[in-house]
C-alpha cells in the first residue's frame, strides 16, 4: 500500500478572505529586505511560508533565504510536507540527503548551482570555507513544508537512552 500526501488542489484563482479590498500588497512578500545576520560558525534564515506570506495559501510553494557564516552547518533535518530546491546565490555548499535505502547523494555546489531534495529525506547542508559566507535560496513545492530538526528530535527529547544507543552505536 502506498500513501501519498501534497497540499490540495485550489478550485479559485488564489485563495482570501476579504477579495473586495485586495490589491497588489497581498501578493508581495517584503520580508527579505532586512537582509540577515550572523555569527562565526552559525546560520540565519527567514522564511517566506504561508504562516509569514497568507498569499502562498492553496498554491504549494514557499521559499527561504539563508546565510551559512563560515564554519555554518545545517545539521540532519527532514521536511514532511515539500521537496526543496536549493540554489546557491553565493560561495560553495556542500548538501547531502539519505534515501531510503541508506545511500548518500551528496555535492559541493558553486554559485547558480540547484540541487534538489525529495520530499521526507534526511538531509545537511553546510559551508565547509574558513572565510566566505554562503548565502542559498531554497523553494520548497508547499506552502508549509514542515521542518523535523533530528538533533532536538533525539537528542533533546524524552527518549529512552536504551532505544538510542543500538543505532548511534553509543554504549
Amino acid at each position: 500500500m502506498m500513501a501519498h500526501g501534497s497540499d490540495p488542489e485550489l478550485t479559485t484563482d488564489f485563495v482570501s478572505t476579504d477579495i473586495k479590498t485586495l490589491d497588489g500588497n497581498f501578493f508581495t512578500f517584503t520580508g527579505f529586505r532586512e537582509g540577515l545576520s550572523a555569527g562565526f560558525g552559525e546560520t540565519a534564515t527567514k522564511t517566506a511560508f504561508v504562516s509569514d506570506f497568507p498569499a502562498l495559501q492553496g498554491l504549494g510553494i514557499s521559499y527561504a533565504l539563508m546565510h551559512f557564516q563560515p564554519g555554518g552547518i545545517l545539521a540532519l533535518h527532514f521536511h514532511p510536507r515539500g521537496s526543496k530546491l536549493i540554489y546557491v546565490i553565493q560561495g560553495t555548499l556542500t548538501v547531502g540527503f539519505i534515501d531510503s535505502k541508506d545511500k548518500l547523494f551528496n555535492q559541493t555546489l558553486q554559485a547558480n548551482d540547484v540541487f534538489v531534495v525529495p520530499r521526507g529525506m534526511v538531509h545537511f547542508m553546510m559551508n565547509l570555507d574558513p572565510q566566505k559566507e554562503v548565502k542559498v535560496i531554497f523553494s520548497f513545492s508547499s506552502a508549509n513544508p514542515g521542518i523535523v530538526n533530528l538533533s532536538s528530535k533525539l537528542l533533546l527529547s524524552d527518549m529512552p537512552q536504551l532505544v538510542l544507543q543500538q543505532p548511534l552505536n553509543v554504549v
